[in-house]
């Protein structure tokens, strides 16, 4: 069974950054995707292939890293039409590269997804991936994370909208991970693009934008229609990791085969410009982050009720000072 692993890189400069990152350098993917590269051969997969919109740009921030450590970059032929200031924005044309790795991959050849702030850490267990090419589709399913955020009746409603359809068992599938055979992709790929023009039609009464929000709502209605899904994180095949975050202990992240970490770019643009990758090293460095803001997170908790108390003592004591015959002058 061959790998085929890839991500996207799209290149706008007037769409800006995106919600979760703050730099507007084009080219920061880029390095991203490098360092992605990287740990990918560390652990013996195939060369990452990158798609962008941008390949001569691309091209020639690769040009300075040695061949044998260059990811493989593609011309991306793109025809979604969402507006730029449409929250992640870039990554709408996923389903562009979707359609076209559809037409690249041999039959036995197993498609592998993955967002360029990511770092593999150890090899998927092969089992896991047998299990995908059986099935067709391993999705990583992050519902407990979204649905108490923005509450599940918001986001099934989200779903619904774009489904067009009620939906038996609505699922949020995150679009960082995806393992999916070439015979899946014709299944999910016509349905993904009709649900991503209603998606469009209905923007502007939808809570959350971006690939996940089509391509989950697909990959709902084939689970109604009975397609089996993998459930990627239950195998720790790929987690997303917020620094300072309670949601999990940062030990289950370290023994994840792939690690999101979508307010860890800086990390990771870091990382890619050592010769090699050290697990360790970078772990350090993920460990630190995560106990500053860890930190920061409980400073502001300690304060904002003394804040809020503060305030209600300053209005407490306005008001004492303040009788039905006027104000008077506040002791000091």
């Amino acid at each position: 069974m061959e790998i085929f692993p890839c991500t996207l890189i799209f290149i706008d400069i007037a769409a800006g950054a995106g919600p979760n990152g703050t730099r507007t350098d084009p080219l920061s993917y880029a390095r991203q995707a490098l360092c992605l590269n990287k740990t990918l051969l560390k652990i013996g997969m195939p060369t990452l292939r990158v798609f962008t919109n941008a390949p001569d740009v691309v091209n020639s921030f690769f040009a300075a890293v040695p061949e044998a450590r260059r990811p493989l970059v593609y011309r991306l032929t793109t025809s979604v039409d969402i507006p730029r200031d449409t929250d992640f924005y870039a990554a709408h044309f996923k389903l562009d590269l979707l359609e076209q790795v559809m037409g690249m991959l041999a039959p036995e050849t197993l498609l592998m997804l993955l967002d360029s702030d990511i770092v593999a850490m150890r090899p998927l267990a092969v089992e896991l991936l047998q299990r995908c090419a059986n099935i067709g589709v391993g999705a990583f399913d992050i519902s407990d994370q979204v649905f108490p955020a923005y509450s599940s009746a918001r986001v099934i409603k989200d779903l619904e909208i774009i489904a067009g359809r009620h939906l038996r068992n609505p699922r949020w599938y995150g679009g960082e991970f995806l393992l999916s055979t070439p015979a899946f992709l014709k299944r999910l790929v016509p349905l993904a693009r009709a649900h991503c023009e209603r998606y469009v039609q209905e923007m502007a009464q939808l809570q959350h934008h971006g690939d996940e929000s089509f391509v989950s709502a697909a990959l709902n209605t084939l689970a109604d229609e009975g397609q089996q899904i993998v459930e990627l994180g239950a195998y720790q095949a790929i987690g997303r990791h917020w620094s300072g975050n309670t949601h999990r202990d940062l030990r289950w992240f370290k023994n994840c085969c792939f690690v999101h970490l979508p307010d860890g770019k800086a990390l990771i643009e870091r990382e890619s410009r050592y010769l090699d990758f050290n697990a360790n090293r970078f772990w350090r460095s993920v460990s630190a982050a995560h106990i500053c803001n860890r930190v920061r997170s409980g400073i502001k908790l300690w304060f904002e009720p003394n804040a809020k108390a503060t305030r209600i003592h300053r209005v407490l004591d306005a008001r004492a000072v303040t009788s039905n015959d006027g104000p008077h002058t506040a002791p000091r």
